[in-house]
């Protein structure tokens, strides 16, 4: 009894066994999506029988940026998100016309590579392959770029993703661990750029004048707080301030009258408006002075019994220094009103027009002689960048918040110097440029430089005509700007 209890177990247990092994086979790996073909894949085609049809290893075919191929007989075939097999299904139905049961095989032989782009303020942005199979956060694109530069804003950060609106980051709660944040995972052709901190001037009738870090939103108030306040007489404790008014500059030279009076009493808090990397907060006096601020020997508040000529005035603050931009001298007025003056037409052609009339109250900024570079095209924000000392081309990139993903043409770009002898635009591959693959001389970028990032196509040598004289007229515009 005992042994044919024993039997019929045993029989059960081989049963079950069976039954499992048919559901999920020993060893048998999870069935997953079938491989879809990507733009830079490359192809192997073969046609047996056929050798001029046949594109072997020694002379594959690439999937073009715009997702096709060119193929004999067929013509343009649409190969960027099929399958392997669905690829073969149209070239054998194409080739059905021209060969009787054509025998096609297609293979991927090499994989474009799965990369995001890491740029901004980061020690070595550019692009970053992706490990297949492994998600991708935040901190680790940044740790794949080295982390961080002293300059990078530990608050936000932005992603661009194709077909999608930029995406806000809360950069401290994703370095500060927070589970909710580190959530987001980074997709092939995505594009992290790190912004600069936002560091901001305060000038004029304050305690400490200079440069602070604001948080990203900070406000006229948090700037003021930093600074010390208003600059207090020792022997009276009175202020020489405007407590009424002041003057917001932001980075494009453009002027904001801030109603102080309406932040100091509370009443108008929509006066307190934000500040951004690059502004500067103004505080006047209230006194019979014009101030001289900028690139000057001696900035700071002058006497004016009467009007003067702003060559004297330059003068009473020791003249420009060589840093100035003087082009761009700005008067401010009490009132908020801004002029700006070409006063380097004075010092070099004589023009009476540049030496205009101050008057008590004014303001005389001589900014610093800033370089500037346009980049235009197929990338998110086309425009003119100022460009600082040791700046690259990957950092144009950053500043236009990168290119277009599937909708350009990076190995195609122009560089146009201003400044080169034949007036020629250079060629650059931005792809190397971003893979960390470039010289110092191609990263290299110049004052009055423009990028130009076609749109992704296959380029024909007659294409370049076009682009050389959209480039050109480019080039005209800038210098008007």
């Amino acid at each position: 009894m005992t042994s044919c209890l024993r039997t019929k177990c045993v029989a059960l247990a081989w049963i079950l066994l069976t039954v499992s092994g048919m559901v999920c086979p020993v060893g048998a790996e999870p069935a997953t999506a079938p491989y879809r073909v990507h733009a830079g894949d490359v192809l192997q085609i073969t046609v047996a029988g056929h050798p001029d049809l046949t594109f072997d290893s020694r002379n594959p075919i690439e999937v073009r940026p715009d997702g096709k191929l060119s193929y004999p007989y067929v013509g343009e075939l649409v190969a960027a998100g099929k399958t392997v097999s669905e690829i073969t299904a149209a070239l054998t139905e194409a080739l059905g016309n021209e060969l009787r049961n054509p025998d096609v095989t297609v293979n991927v032989i090499r994989y474009r590579p799965q990369q995001i782009y890491v740029l901004g303020e980061v020690e070595k942005p550019g692009a970053y392959a992706l490990p297949r199979g492994e998600p991708i956060g935040i901190r680790e694109a940044i740790a794949l770029a080295e982390g961080l530069t002293a300059n990078a804003s530990r608050q936000t950060a932005t992603l661009f993703r194709a077909g999608e609106p930029p995406q806000l980051i809360n950069l401290s709660k994703v370095l500060a661990g927070d589970s909710a944040a580190e959530g987001i995972v980074l997709q092939p052709a995505d594009t992290l750029v790190i912004r600069r901190r936002n560091v901001v001037s305060i000038v004029g009738e304050v305690e400490n004048p200079g440069s602070y870090q604001l948080p990203d939103n900070g406000k006229i108030s948090d700037a003021l707080a930093l600074a010390g306040g208003f600059l207090q007489d020792p022997d009276t404790g009175t202020t020489r301030a405007n407590r009424t008014q002041a003057l917001l500059i932001k980075p494009d030279r453009s002027t904001v009258p801030v109603d102080l009076a309406g932040i100091l009493s509370g009443q108008e808090p929509s006066a307190d408006i934000g500040m951004g990397t690059g502004d500067t907060l103004l505080i006047l006096e209230a006194r019979n002075e014009v101030a001289v601020l900028g690139e000057v020997g001696q900035p700071g508040s002058y006497y004016l019994s009467k009007e003067a000529k702003l060559s004297t005035v330059l003068a009473m603050a020791g003249g420009v220094t060589k840093a100035a931009d003087l082009r761009h001298v700005h008067l401010i007025s009490p009132n908020g009103q801004l002029r700006t003056v070409n006063y380097e037409s004075l010092l070099r052609e004589g023009s009476a027009r540049a030496d205009v009339l101050c008057a008590v109250g004014d303001t005389v900024i001589v900014p610093t002689n800033r370089n500037r570079a346009a980049i235009f095209g197929a990338v998110v924000n086309p425009g003119v960048y100022t460009i600082e000392p040791g700046d690259t081309i990957l950092d144009m990139i950053s500043k236009a918040g990168g290119v277009v993903p599937e909708k350009s043409a990076p190995e195609h770009a122009l560089v146009m110097h201003k400044a080169s002898p034949d007036g020629q635009p250079r060629p650059v591959n931005l792809q190397k440029i971003m893979e960390g693959r470039a010289s110092s001389e191609e990263l290299a970028i110049q004052n009055d430089d423009i990028v130009f990032v076609p749109e992704s196509k296959k380029l024909r040598w007659q294409d370049w005509t076009g682009i050389l004289s959209s480039v050109a007229n480019l080039w005209w515009l800038f210098g008007r700007f």
